[in-house]
């Protein structure tokens, strides 16, 4: 059709674009008039302005075209179906939001384990040369098995350089606790030494300042967390830093580089760096030929990755050149863990400068993610069949009409992922404003879905599609099979045979079950852990520690005065702050054990008891040869009589003369480890702890407090009182317990729901029967029986399924997370057991009522 003069071409060609053909002689000639009436009245240029308002008020829906596809598709037909369902719930209300709010749930915790497992297996993958840098490992032999450790000895890193040309990069990292006196505010911080090239082996881009400032000794580089915390806002860049290391020396720094946030999938991070060559500085005794001494990590980067099987072929020249200086610590051989690798296999690596602690979670959230996927579709199953009752007559209808039985399964399969599609939307929301900030809370960690994220859309369609079909596929199927003439002559009978649905709300309560069971035991260990004797006297002490002789002596005098303190004893170590890892050696074997350097006064400031023997001897002389030992270690040495007994360590001979009961020199999570206890040397003391009077701990801490910032105002005190000193383990058991009460929650709601809709379906198909009953002089009593009959023997087999299953369940997390877990007695499924068989009874007793409050007159007029 040709464009008629004068007339626009572009807002023309839009018209005739999207208008009807049938309608577009009419409509544009009214268009063409009004513009030859404006052209004369108005002029041309307000006539053709007027003419493209036009069109575009034109472009409304009765006047568009209908796109060939869709004319040719069954999207007509899927459009029928949702407008269908979107009816069918709001006629249904308390079925839809049972069905929505039960998926929504599912599927919220479904994406909180997705960002949680998300996080864990891609973290420290962001950095671009994950694959070429690696961390030499050892491998020892300890107590008679072989260990592997992420430390290595001093000189390694230079040799390594000289010796292998596929070598591109070595970065030696050694970490050091210091004082830093930035601002005006004085704090304990963690410096992490490392050579120049950490920044260009991993990908920490810098918000201010320079990579290459890592490689001036006298620069700095800050975390943008420490940035914001010393500084707020402001660019440092060229500010001082006075570091104060243990060594006692000083040394300014000036400010040369901020790192911007790391991602929340970091494990390797830092807060100060500065170049490795302050190591002298840090260290007095420190000698960069000392194959005795050991780094916190050596790393290597390689141009070609598949070049670490010739390096580690060549390792084997450092094992006799180590060996032969520390006999104690002889290694066994190498390993080259790749960046990439390295934290999912950190679990197995001691003192690896990445650690994996999410390996719990990684094995139980997808576990329950899938529990509650399962509990909100079967859930939904049973819901959906007890509301086919009232679709009877349109499903007769829609099989006269010739719809088959693909065709009617394909319509309740389309409604059911509509209706999954509506709960996805809603689960989404409560999974990142609820669920994620929640597990945030209780992990201590930051989790996040980034929208770039092209997996996670994948995740989420899969999760559609199978919670849809999953939900839905019965349901589809068991209606299609509904002959129209049986559903007219009203023999189509609900709520009767309900075999199948009534075998779905068994595996309900089956896990639910199972996670009532975790959650209530879960509680119960929780109270054992805070309640278990830690092996001494931990209430009324308190300890503080001393960086210096001059400061010991002087805190010493001072604690002594107090009023409040009793037992002032001084050691080198402290249980469950400092100990050291030494090698006691028998005649045939060597023994990795923690030593502790104590005065002899500590184990009555303590409350330590002496199980067998006695304490060191008061001659000094014989006193630093004589050691204590605890239960565990006689346990591994298999020491029949102790006492006596001669063990070796650092080449000196060393006699056991006490042996006292297990304490805990670490949270409960950790296995008690064989413990030596020797007298410190007079001079070396670096703790100070103290009985308090009974009332008076934190008047006692206050005082001792403001003394120390009296006498050392740049220095912050590192103290406090021993009953607190495991508070982070205990949130962190507190908040395991926590999260199982929450999924026990969420499952046995579900399994209720799932309940109340079976038995709501059965009260349907007899409401005749019930109602007769009724009229006839039943009681409440006489139905309760006749109503919950049927499910007796359900509850009784779930039980008797579910109770084993969740004790298995939940001894199994217990051990993987506990090292001394609660007892696992067969009654602790009891009271698991109670709760759900109450819940259960509340609920059957809920639809009782309402039976007993219903009309029969109304039941009996039902047709």
């Amino acid at each position: 059709m040709k464009r008629p003069h004068g007339i626009p071409k572009w807002p023309y060609l839009f018209f005739k674009f999207y208008c009807k053909r049938e309608r577009f002689e009419e409509m544009h000639g009214d268009l063409e008039e009004y513009f030859y009436e404006r052209v004369e009245t108005k002029g041309m240029v307000k006539a053709r302005w007027y003419y493209l308002r036009d069109v575009l008020r034109c472009c409304q829906p009765y006047a568009w075209k209908t796109p060939s596809f869709y004319k040719n598709s069954n999207l007509i037909m899927f459009k029928n179906y949702f407008k269908t369902a979107s009816r069918s719930a709001l006629r249904n209300p308390l079925s839809s939001f049972i069905n929505i709010f039960g998926l929504s749930m599912a599927i919220g915790v479904c994406v909180m384990t997705y960002s949680f497992m998300n996080q864990s297996l891609n973290t420290d993958k962001f950095h671009e040369n994950k694959d070429k840098v690696f961390l030499t490992t050892i491998f020892a032999d300890r107590d008679g098995e072989t260990a592997q450790y992420g430390v290595t000895p001093v000189p390694l890193a230079e040799h390594l350089k000289t010796d292998f040309a596929n070598i591109e990069k070595v970065c030696r990292i050694d970490d050091h606790n210091t004082v830093i006196r930035l601002n005006n505010q004085v704090f304990y911080e963690d410096i992490r030494l490392v050579d120049g090239e950490f920044l260009e082996m991993f990908t920490f881009p810098l918000k201010w300042g320079d990579k290459a400032s890592l490689y001036d000794p006298n620069s700095i580089i800050l975390s943008e967390e420490v940035s914001n915390k010393y500084f707020k806002t402001e660019n440092p860049i060229g500010k001082e830093v006075l570091v104060i290391f243990k060594s006692g020396e000083k040394k300014h720094f000036e400010i040369a580089g901020v790192a911007e946030d790391f991602p929340n999938m970091a494990n390797i991070k830092f807060d100060f760096l500065i170049n490795y060559s302050n190591i002298e500085v840090a260290m007095a005794d420190h000698k960069p030929a000392d194959w005795a001494k050991f780094l916190d990590a050596t790393l290597i980067q390689l141009n070609d990755p598949t070049s670490i099987a010739t390096v580690s072929t060549g390792m084997d020249k450092y094992l006799k050149l180590q060996n032969e200086v520390n006999k104690d610590w002889a290694i066994q051989g190498f390993e080259f863990i790749s960046i990439d690798e390295l934290y999912l296999n950190s679990s197995d690596i001691q003192q690896a400068i990445s650690y994996d602690d999410r390996r719990p979670g990684r094995v139980t959230l997808p576990f329950i993610a899938a529990f509650m996927i399962i509990l909100a579709c079967l859930n939904y199953v049973n819901m959906a069949i007890n509301s086919i009752a009232k679709r009877l007559k349109e499903i007769g209808v829609r099989k006269v009409m010739g719809a088959d039985k693909r065709r009617v399964m394909i319509q309740f399969l389309a409604e059911n992922v509509f209706i999954t599609f509506c709960a996805m939307i809603f689960g989404l929301f409560l999974g990142m404003t609820v669920f994620m900030p929640w597990f945030e809370g209780i992990s201590g960690e930051q989790y996040s879905i980034e929208l770039s994220d092209h997996l996670f859309y994948l995740f989420m369609l899969g999760l559609l599609l199978l919670t849809g079909i999953a939900s839905g596929i019965y349901p589809a199927f068991y209606i299609s099979r509904f002959e129209a003439v049986k559903i007219f002559k009203g023999k189509i009978k609900l709520g009767r045979k309900g075999w199948l649905t009534q075998t779905f709300l068994g595996f309900q309560l089956v896990l639910a079950c199972i996670t009532i069971t975790a959650a209530v035991i879960f509680v119960q260990n929780t109270n054992y852990q805070i309640n278990r004797s830690w092996g001494y006297n931990q209430n009324h002490l308190m300890y503080i520690h001393t960086p210096s002789k001059e400061m010991y002596d002087k805190m010493k005098v001072e604690m002594e005065k107090s009023s409040y303190l009793e037992n002032v004893s001084g050691t080198a170590d402290h249980i469950g702050r400092k100990s050291s890892s030494v090698v006691a050696e028998t005649l045939d074997r060597k023994y990795e054990v923690s030593e502790l350097k104590v005065e002899p006064i500590y184990f009555k400031t303590m409350g330590v008891e002496i199980a067998s023997g006695r304490e060191w001897s008061q001659d000094v002389k014989y006193g630093n040869r004589e050691v204590v030992v605890n239960q565990t270690f006689v346990n591994q040495l298999e020491l029949e009589e102790p006492l006596g007994f001669e063990i070796k360590i650092r080449d000196n001979d060393y006699v056991i003369v006490g042996v006292i009961n297990d304490l805990h020199n670490q949270p409960f999570g950790n296995e008690i480890q064989p413990m030596v206890f020797s007298q410190v040397n007079d001079g070396d003391q670096t703790f100070l702890i103290a009985n308090i009077t009974s009332g008076y701990d934190f008047k006692a801490y206050d005082e001792i407090e403001s003394t120390w910032d009296e006498l050392y105002p740049e220095i912050p005190l590192v103290g406090g009182l021993q009953a607190d000193i495991w508070d982070g383990y205990f949130n962190m058991i507190g908040n395991f317990a926590r999260f199982n009460k929450a999924v026990a929650t969420i499952a046995v709601a579900l399994a209720l729901l799932g309940l109340y809709g079976l038995m709501t379906l059965n009260i349907s198909g007899r409401i005749k029967e019930l109602s007769i009953r009724k009229t006839l002089g039943a009681n409440m009593m006489h139905l309760s029986k006749i109503m919950s009959k049927q499910y007796l023997a359900l509850t009784i087999v779930s039980i008797c399924v579910g109770a084993p299953l969740g004790y298995f369940f939940t001894k199994f997390q217990l051990d993987m997370v506990f090292a001394y877990p609660l007892d696992m007695g067969a009654y602790r499924v009891v009271i698991p057991v109670i709760i759900l068989v109450v819940a259960l009874i509340l609920v059957v007793f809920s639809q009782v009522f309402r039976v007993n409050r219903f009309n029969p007159i109304k039941g009996l007029r039902t047709e």
